[in-house]
């Protein structure tokens, strides 16, 4: 062979060998045009620093406005901080408020926390976040849970709806914590971590009994809006589904909850998102303290801003892409992979932006709003008397 065909052989081989290099790279995330993006469900602690850190996170992941939905309550300090944070950041955030638990057990606590609602809206919140222990910590002057659809919430709820702010409800939590929190639990990765997450035995009620109770609470309110956190019950589209038709008031958000989701057979979960594509808000529930992160859940490692850089990109992938058998944003929970939905340009654009800008950011209220900064905040009204 000649020094010429040599040199063509040699150069055909190392083509070809390019060509299979390339063809086995790993396949590179579609290109999105995403646009603006609303996290509409943060738990970032109202202070300059983690509140500059979250900045710095959302401008590196597109960001551009969030919703604290651990604002306090008038009186605290929590409250407090918050109010700064709304002064400093002004149309860029948004806060809901919370309940005062004090006093649950005493006569007039509804209408007591009702009262509180309204001056908080006044003070700029565009909404009041119920924490799971709406059903499964709150107890009354006997020590009995004190169920979702009890009575004395009615005047919160009834409240909200004439100020036409919106009640977010975190309600129960998954099936697994509900389950022996054994290593055969498919949860036991976080479980055991945070043990006081699971809700097996005692007096806890079963999961299905607490939406029974959380389907008679808005049922009695259809004036309300609701919004349900964590899409509601995640793992079952099915009855999601069934309770967004019988209620248009209910709004869902995804945060915290693409591993539960994830797992739906992709057509199924498709459908679900683009039959409510108005309905449902993203929000990715991080949580930043100044000496903590938590990325949807609690973690065996340290995690930081890298960390939670690709915590979004995994969001973001998950609902862009048709990719499969990836990882979801929060391996802890669950040690499985999910497969990519690719939501049209559309819906996402309502995902990411348009419905929390509608639900929460330009939503008008019944009273008026004013920025307390600059004089002292109000002092909390009086709570119900302890003694019956």
């Amino acid at each position: 062979m000649s020094a010429l065909a040599r040199a063509l052989v040699i150069g055909s081989c190392l083509l070809a060998f390019g060509a299979c290099r390339k063809a086995a790279a790993p396949k590179a995330d579609p290109v999105v045009e995403r646009g603006p993006v609303i996290d509409s469900h943060t738990l970032i602690t109202p202070l300059d620093e983690p509140i500059d850190t979250a900045l710095k996170l959302f401008k590196r992941v597109g960001v551009v406005k969030f919703c604290n939905k651990n604002g306090g309550f008038l009186g605290s300090r929590a409250f407090a901080a918050t109010l700064r944070v709304k002064h400093r950041l002004k149309a860029q955030f948004e806060f809901f408020v919370n309940v005062s638990w004090d006093g649950v057990g005493q006569p007039g606590w509804g209408e007591h926390e009702a009262e509180r609602l309204e001056r908080e809206v006044g003070y700029g919140a565009k909404g009041i976040k119920f924490f799971k222990a709406l059903g499964l910590g709150a107890r009354d002057a006997q020590g009995a849970l004190i169920p979702i659809d009890d009575p004395r919430f009615d005047p919160i709820m009834a409240r909200a709806g004439k100020l036409n702010v919106v009640v977010a409800i975190h309600v129960g939590d998954p099936k697994a914590f509900f389950e022996p929190p054994t290593p055969q639990n498919e949860r036991y990765d976080e479980l055991k971590l945070a043990p006081d997450w699971s809700f097996y035995g005692a007096d806890y009620p079963p999961l299905m009994e607490l939406w029974k109770q959380a389907e008679r609470l808005i049922s009695r309110h259809p004036g309300t809006t609701f919004l349900f956190i964590h899409l509601g019950l995640s793992e079952d589209l099915d009855y999601m589904e069934k309770l967004l038709d019988a209620h248009p008031n209910v709004y869902l958000d995804t945060s915290a909850r693409v591993p539960e989701f994830g797992r739906h057979p992709v057509d199924k979960a498709h459908s679900f998102f683009l039959k409510f594509q108005d309905r449902i808000l993203f929000g990715t529930d991080l949580a930043l303290g100044p000496d903590h992160w938590q990325l949807g859940s609690v973690s065996e490692t340290p995690v930081g801003f890298e960390d939670a850089v690709k915590f979004y990109e995994a969001h973001f992938r998950y609902f862009e892409t048709d990719l499969q058998n990836i990882d979801h944003p929060t391996p802890i929970q669950g040690r499985w992979k999910v497969n990519a939905i690719h939501l049209p340009a559309a819906v996402l654009r309502k995902l990411y932006y348009a419905n929390a800008e509608a639900l929460i950011f330009a939503r008008k209220v019944t009273v008026p709003v004013v920025d307390p900064i600059g004089q002292p905040p109000p002092a909390a009204p009086p709570a119900p008397s302890q003694t019956r």
